[in-house]
């Protein structure tokens, strides 16, 4: 009897279970990483003990092993996170919470179940963003505060955390909150007057506004890198580009799968041959994600590896969230990505044709068309059968010149003319396949020094059924279905993430772009899973996503905490109320536009560029202009070597590499801006014409209603009224013009309340 239990705990503790290999990944490791990983993981550890396998902790350090699977009492690495010896206290930040050091004690006392890795060890191939997707169903909430699944996920955080959630924010601020969220522009003065709507109605109303694709296009436009200019010495313009900026909005306002949205943007070109007629144009244009990629010289295939790098990187970090450019002179050293796998990557890229957007060296043919994807399926043909039918249209004009209906010799002089000139077929700034073929490695990142062949491929470290590639089209096809694989470990967590992130101001995972080791651990990682599981199943439906965030008590919290809540989760981490947050660029922007009522809400057309045949920029007199507007922000030329003036102060993308999150600075040049800038004064000005045509009574309230989405209170209705009769008589004694001193006055408070915190933060 003794024998069998003897034999069977010591199957039990060598055979783990499922259970528990979720129970280390969810308890165990990311406390290894966080906490221990710095000192005892990297190229130096500290006291010659290492934390990355399980085989390390059992060797120990200087001190003796660290770990004794199955006796807590006699791994020191417990007595060193327990803090009882005062020689060995650990981590150096402070002692961690009573319920991890439970944690640690139970794993232990199971045997410290470790779940296999490769040899790269457990850092990477054993990170959790690189295993499957879990559905945990979210624990119940004992307060019933939590009905919806999103809350139950996060009161069990809180609880454990020993907070307690924030209080539901007023329908008013909710009414500004969402609007700012899904359009980008403030309510209407007729919304704000009504903000008990139902709350669905109101979210369907905003996700069914024209707005909604420019607001969040927007978004992904920062995850792109988008620009209008090509970003070479001389950053050539590139006029076609503005269709691909086109296609996401129409594509986020049609809610087009995320999935068949990363398929069209890496292989579009290839969907568009075989895809109906009506949709091969936009199919093409969606590969302006590729096309995008910077240029580093003056002739079109100079430094052609410099701009296959960066498209390798944005892919990455757009769609997986991984930073892959290390494993170009060599193995990853933090995450599961070897050399083999990044030249396997860009042999499926070097197999694609990019476009160039022209350069100094070019005089000639500044915008070869060779260059640019046809726009017109089989153009080729088509454009033969034109001019075969162009061949008799001299005979024609002769006959209709002999019946004299015709003023034959005119008409012929200009049929000959257009005959003779270029057939033009609209074309996008795309890419397609080229000649297709594997790379060599490149020896240390240097490709003028060769090593082994790497055959295309996908990256080998995310397990699941062999990607067999074509020998005659690029792959880039194949590494979208392999993307958007339901079962892809990383396209929706990284997706939903995002999304997430746009609506709280930080994500689950706080870095965006690097889902990797060095990454941020996620806060809620059964919340994650939880959505971009549930986000799959609903057929990869971002309005769907943002109608399931939105429904949750926890986006409806007030953005104020008490000062408990705040001193226990300064940082928001476990979402205790909701993040006050100051309004991007583009939203600042736009908002003073429309509440000054000069927004042009109409989709502009191409940019105003010069004339191709006036082209002549070189590295030493770039390209370099602003063209004003009072459209929408997404609308505005950017440029990669000049920023615009507005979004670059308030801190908006940087073009030249994918904006995982938009930094917040607070610098007084961005005071100054809003008390001195024409831009400012202009809106205020129009603002304040568009405050007098209201009755004299109402002012007040109209103004605060339409800049801040809420009446006057009796107290700021006084001080108002008090303020211009002050101001107007101060212009008086300054000899202010009597037929300006109303406009003025209105002007310097429209100023105000466009400048004051409650119209630049969103509560």
């Amino acid at each position: 009897m003794h024998a069998t239990l003897t034999m069977s705990l010591i199957f039990a503790l060598g055979q783990p279970s499922a259970a528990d290999d979720s129970f280390f990944e969810a308890k165990i490791r990311p406390v290894l990483i966080e906490s221990c990983f710095k000192c005892h993981g990297g190229e130096k550890v500290s006291h010659k003990l290492r934390v990355d396998s399980r085989d390390a902790l059992v060797k120990g350090g200087k001190s003796g092993p660290a770990l004794v699977p199955g006796k807590p009492e006699k791994s020191l690495l417990l007595q060193a996170i327990k803090q009882s010896s005062e020689d060995l206290r650990m981590p150096p930040g402070g002692k961690l919470p009573a319920h991890v050091i439970a944690d640690f004690t139970a794993w232990i006392e199971r045997g410290a179940v470790w779940p296999k890795s490769s040899k790269r060890g457990f850092q990477a191939r054993t990170h959790w963003a690189f295993q499957p997707m879990k559905n945990v169903a979210p624990p119940a909430d004992p307060t019933r505060w939590a009905e919806h699944p999103i809350d139950r996920y996060i009161a069990a955080n809180l609880r454990e955390q020993g907070l307690k959630p924030a209080r539901a924010a007023e329908p008013r601020s909710l009414l500004r909150r969402v609007t700012f969220d899904l359009t980008g522009l403030p309510p209407t003065v007729e919304e704000s007057a009504t903000p008990q709507a139902a709350w669905e109605t109101v979210v369907d109303r905003l996700l069914a506004s024209p707005r909604y694709g420019e607001r969040w296009a927007r978004h992904w436009m920062d995850v792109v890198r988008y620009a209008d200019t090509a970003g070479d010495n001389a950053d050539y313009p590139i006029p076609e580009i503005v269709r691909y900026r086109d296609y996401l909005i129409d594509a986020f306002n049609a809610d087009k799968p995320f999935n068949d949205l990363v398929r069209e943007q890496l292989a579009g070109d290839i969907l568009a041959k075989s895809g109906p007629p009506q949709k091969y144009a936009e199919r093409v244009v969606a590969t302006g994600f590729l096309a995008l990629s910077r240029r580093y010289a003056t002739a079109p295939y100079e430094f052609m590896h410099l701009t296959l790098e960066d498209t390798i990187d944005t892919t990455g970090a757009a769609f997986i969230g991984l930073t892959l450019r290390c494993a170009r002179c060599h193995d990853h050293k933090f995450d599961p990505i070897t050399t083999e796998d990044y030249y396997g990557l860009y042999g499926i890229f070097a197999s694609t044709t990019f476009p160039f957007a022209g350069s100094e060296e070019f005089a000639s043919q500044k915008r070869p068309r060779e260059h640019f994807v046809p726009l017109v399926p089989n153009s080729d043909k088509v454009m033969a059968d034109y001019r075969e039918r162009l061949k008799d249209l001299p005979a024609l004009i002769k006959a209709e010149k002999d019946k004299g209906k015709v003023n034959a010799l005119q008409t012929e002089e200009r049929v000959l003319h257009r005959l003779g000139l270029p057939i033009e077929v609209p074309g996008a700034y795309a890419v397609q396949d080229g000649k297709v073929a594997d790379v060599r490695i490149h020896l240390k990142g240097d490709p003028d020094k060769l090593g082994e062949l790497a055959p295309r491929r996908v990256p080998k470290f995310i397990e699941g059924k062999p990607v067999a590639f074509s020998k005659t089209a690029s792959g880039r096809l194949e590494l979208a279905d392999w993307l958007t694989r339901p079962d892809h470990p990383l396209t929706a967590r990284v997706l939903v993430n995002r999304v997430w992130q746009y609506h709280f101001g930080t994500g689950l995972v706080a870095t965006p772009n690097n889902f990797g080791t060095r990454g941020e651990l996620p806060s809620h990682p059964e919340l994650l899973d939880h959505l971009a599981l549930e986000f799959v199943k609903q057929g990869w439906s971002i309005k769907w996503l943002h109608r399931y965030i939105l429904s949750s008590k926890t986006y409806q919290l007030l953005a104020s905490p008490s000062a408990d809540l705040a001193s226990k989760d300064p940082s928001n981490r476990w979402l205790s109320h909701f993040p006050r947050r100051r309004l991007d660029a583009e939203a600042l922007r736009d908002a003073m536009l429309s509440v000054s009522g000069k927004l042009d809400l109409k989709r502009p057309g191409p940019h105003p560029f010069p004339p191709i045949q006036n082209w002549g920029w070189t590295q030493h007199n770039p390209f370099k202009d602003i063209y004003p507007s009072n459209h929408r922000s997404v609308y505005l030329m950017t440029q990669r070597i000049q920023r615009h003036p507005f979004l670059a102060l308030f801190d908006g993308p940087d073009t030249n590499a994918s904006t995982e999150k938009r930094t917040t600075s607070l610098v007084p040049l961005q005071a100054l801006y809003l008390m001195n800038h024409s831009f400012v004064r202009e809106q205020a000005e129009a603002f304040a014409k568009r405050t007098l045509a209201v009755a004299a009574e109402g002012r007040i309230a109209w103004a605060h209603q339409t800049a801040w989405g809420r009446p006057a209170s009796k107290a700021e209705t006084q001080k108002g009224v008090e303020y211009l009769r002050r101001y107007q008589e101060e212009l008086k004694r300054s000899g202010e013009a009597p037929e300006r001193l109303e406009l003025s006055a209105w002007t310097s408070f429209a100023r105000v309340l466009l400048t004051a915190n409650e119209f630049v933060f969103v509560d």
